[in-house]
């Protein structure tokens, strides 16, 4: 499995896109602080640039990281069908569930590189431009939990992946999938605040996006300065849910659906020489 793994690993970074999302990760990274540095010292209040660093770590959950995750994983097991590669694979002395999570694994282990990548450049960017950064000692654990929150949509790309086996296909459809998410929140969360409706509400928690969006921040909050949460509100960055372990219960339930739909499948079909 480890082989395997690693071979996702150099297959994915030799893909155009995924680096295209390297070198845009940099980019969302470090602009951001640029354009904060060049508007003047005022706008900046004192109290808040010591935990500007929240800025590049937080923002991106909701959409970049998950188009990332995503990305790399709608194209894992479709693209080897696409190439003739998969049947190659499993002739050698390869168990299925080997190559199965080698493959998930090997995806999983890009997409942890990828986040790692935006905090230490979200860090290294507010420090150069704004100088010393406060309560760092909460990086791993939002680290950690944003890799686990990209579970949702990284399994269901994988899942549409080998149900599909074509590319193009999956990634049109996972990326509809997420889109059609985040925007069903957005509309029911703005019933909500018109009406008060709590079945909009309700309905709204149990989205994908939601638990995805909201568990990094709920991990961080209880040891974040109040200027640190300001500045998270300032953003427009704030958790739809209210519980962590509900977001994590809800985030492992999605995930699995998918690994296990994905799995049986790709136990029943055939492995098809090359797909045109």
């Amino acid at each position: 499995m480890r082989t395997l793994a690693l071979y996702e690993l150099r297959r994915s970074v030799a893909r155009k896109k995924v680096l295209a999302l390297v070198i845009l990760t940099i980019l969302v990274d470090t602009l951001p602080y640029y354009f904060l540095s060049t508007a003047g010292s005022s706008s900046v209040p004192l109290a808040a640039r010591p935990y500007l660093w929240v800025v590049g770590v937080f923002l991106p959950q909701a959409f970049f990281l998950q188009f990332i995750a995503l990305f790399i994983s709608a194209g894992s097991m479709s693209e080897e069908y696409e190439q003739g590669t998969a049947e190659i694979l499993l002739s050698k002395p390869v168990s299925r569930d080997e190559y199965f999570l080698g493959k998930f694994s090997g995806g999983l282990l890009l997409l942890t590189l990828v986040v790692v990548l935006n905090a230490v450049l979200s860090v290294a960017s507010s420090t150069f431009t704004f100088g010393l950064q406060l309560s760092l000692e909460i990086l791993p654990s939002v680290v950690i939990s944003q890799v686990f929150s990209a579970l949702v949509f990284f399994s269901a790309a994988f899942m549409i992946g080998e149900l599909v086996r074509r590319s193009s296909l999956a990634y049109i459809i996972a990326s509809a999938v997420f889109f059609t998410s985040q925007i069903a929140g957005i509309i029911l969360g703005a019933i909500f605040r018109l009406t008060g409706n709590e079945f909009d509400h309700l309905v709204d928690l149990y989205l994908p996006t939601s638990p995805v969006n909201s568990l990094p921040l709920l991990v961080a909050r209880p040891s974040l300065p109040s200027e640190a949460t300001s500045v998270l509100q300032l953003g427009g960055i704030n958790a739809i849910e209210s519980s962590a372990l509900f977001s994590i219960g809800l985030i492992a339930v999605y995930a699995i659906a998918s690994l296990v739909i994905a799995r049986v499948y790709f136990g029943w079909a055939d492995v098809a020489k090359k797909i045109s």
